[in-house]
């Protein structure tokens, strides 16, 4: 049996030490849940997250979980001080790192290290 017609299997991330699949639609309406995959004790362990109910259960039991639903929900519990500010600029920065690193590895043929993606990179600031 092949993959259904004009649905994608979802997004996955593929590691040494493991790999997770982001949920996804199937034709059937459906959707297939978020999975864990890694090996423990040289057997392989499929796990099966319902986001949904982690999602219910962190909001009933950490304080001011609502304050990360999202960036306006954010601000304001920063306003109110019930949160501190999340350092955006530095996660563009971070963000913009791992992108460097995908484009070098590709480049490269090979992994690298945020060091070397560091290393590598060439500034595109404007002189004013």
């Amino acid at each position: 049996m092949g993959r259904p017609h004009g649905r994608f299997e979802g997004s996955s991330i593929a590691g040494s030490k493991g790999g997770v699949r982001l949920p996804s639609e199937q034709a059937d309406g459906g959707t297939r849940p978020f999975t864990f995959h890694n090996t423990v004790c040289d057997m392989d362990m499929d796990s099966t997250l319902d986001l949904d109910m982690m999602d219910l259960r962190w909001h009933r039991i950490r304080d001011n979980e609502d304050a990360y639903d999202s960036s306006q929900a954010h601000w304001i519990a920063a306003l109110q001080g019930r949160v501190p500010l999340l350092p955006t600029a530095d996660i563009a920065l971070r963000t913009m790192l791992i992108s460097e690193g995908i484009y070098l590895s590709d480049r490269l043929g090979r992994e690298v290290t945020a060091e070397e993606a560091i290393a590598s990179s060439q500034s595109t600031a404007v002189q004013v």
